[in-house]
């Protein structure tokens, strides 16, 4: 009985030292010929009652493996109880691009490969210093923040992962829930002694991995 009441103290301490809270409001589908567009609406709270501030790019959604150390919000997808751990399941609206033809998608290829290689290693660094400065956000006492994005599906179901296959079964159920990973020392690592003096200047940095309850997602025929 005694690690029972140990455990229920402990849940406790976590709910109350809780920061950050994310929460998913509605993910709405709507469909077309050969897409489905879900209408995402989540928000972040700040929970205490103190103003805090966080590394976070709010408006960029990718999925839990796309990479670690990368300050955007994740998505997890799951059927049933199992994830569903694949890449490229959704695009999100106004970051694809399409092409009338493959001369053309090269071309567009090949730009951004010049313009890539055209950067020194200095001026790659000094920009991911200002996506990192320019995504400080700011919460104040017990704010909550509403957040929009549109998410499309080209209706595929089987996915491979390396030796991996995966199938959308249009029966299953299926839930969607959302990550994120509040940093600073990684994201900082690069800047100089100085540099994070002066960004983290009278601010209340918060960290740790904060989760969103899951909800239910349509990927029914």
């Amino acid at each position: 009985m005694k690690y029972f009441y140990l455990l229920l103290f402990c849940a406790t301490l976590f709910v109350q030292s809780q920061t950050v809270e994310i929460k998913i409001i509605s993910l709405q589908a709507t469909n077309e010929a050969n897409t489905r567009s879900y209408n995402l609406i989540y928000t972040i709270s700040n929970l205490s009652d103190k103003t805090i501030n966080f590394v976070l790019n709010p408006n960029s959604i990718i999925p839990i493996g796309a990479g670690s150390l990368n300050p955007s919000v994740y998505y997890k997808l799951y059927e049933n109880n199992s994830s569903i751990d694949v890449s490229g399941v959704f695009t999100q609206q106004g970051k694809s691009k399409s092409f009338k033809d493959d001369k053309e998608m090269q071309k567009y290829s090949d730009s951004l490969f010049n313009t890539f290689k055209s950067k020194t290693l200095e001026i790659l660094e000094k920009e991911r210093k200002e996506r990192i400065t320019n995504n400080i956000q700011e919460l104040k006492p017990k704010e909550e923040r509403q957040y929009e994005a549109v998410l499309n599906w080209d209706k595929t179901r089987y996915f491979r992962n390396d030796v991996i296959e995966y199938y959308i079964n249009e029966t299953a159920k299926h839930y969607f829930e959302l990550h994120i990973n509040l940093m600073q020392d990684e994201l900082l690592s690069k800047f100089t002694p100085e540099e994070k003096t002066e960004l983290l200047k009278e601010k209340n940095i918060v960290k740790g991995w904060f989760t969103s309850p899951k909800v239910e997602i349509d990927f029914t025929e």
